[in-house]
């Protein structure tokens, strides 16, 4: 039970000294972003919505079918005698 306390009060606190810690940095990139992206040239269509090495969903939905299949094949396998 003393862990789990100790987790959470890490994981609360630890949060927002990241932030200060980052923000000491933040004024200074946002001056220089604002000045480098004031008028962005417009960017040229895309020529697919899809990257061409994605696989398509219906590979996707079968490997998922094939990994649940041998998982429950693995679940409800009988034990095997020792010899």
């Amino acid at each position: 039970m003393s862990r789990l306390v100790a987790c959470l009060i890490l994981a609360f606190t630890a949060g927002p000294v990241a932030a200060c810690i980052n923000d000491v940095e933040l004024q200074g990139a946002e001056r220089e972003f604002q000045s480098q992206y004031r008028d962005p040239a417009p960017a040229p269509p895309a020529a697919s919505p899809e990257p061409a090495g994605r696989p398509s969903a219906g590979v996707l939905y079968a490997g998922g079918v094939v990994l649940l299949l041998g998982a429950l094949r693995l679940g409800f396998a009988k034990p095997r005698a020792r010899s």
